[in-house]
């Protein structure tokens, strides 16, 4: 299942958990209890070993705002400890091209 089109689709927006999440929440953040004035309610996925089947102990309500948040902070987890991919920059520096173009004659 492609996450984005499921998002996007109408059964994620009447999927009976996701309803539940938001009625449970009392249709609030579950982080900083903005009501979806300041910022649009979002309903998170905890896990997505259920997509397209979740339960309600799978979601959680967040505004735009902490879900970004919250978001960020469990992809800088996951990703924590892998290393950093640095690019070969030496070779450029051994054989440097020329910046202009030789054959290149400016009109005076």
């Amino acid at each position: 299942m492609n996450y984005h089109d499921y998002i996007a689709s109408r059964s994620w927006r009447q999927n009976p958990a996701r309803l539940a999440e938001l009625e449970a929440a009392g249709f609030r953040c579950r982080i900083c209890n903005d009501d979806g004035q300041a910022n649009a309610l979002e309903v998170h996925h905890r896990t997505y070993a259920n997509l397209g089947r979740e339960l309600p102990s799978d979601l959680t309500t967040l505004c735009r705002s902490c879900h970004r948040v919250a978001t960020d902070h469990l992809r800088r987890l996951r990703y924590a400890g892998h290393a950093i991919a640095h690019a070969d920059i030496q070779q450029p520096f051994e054989c440097p091209v020329p910046l202009v173009d030789p054959t290149f004659k400016e009109n005076i």
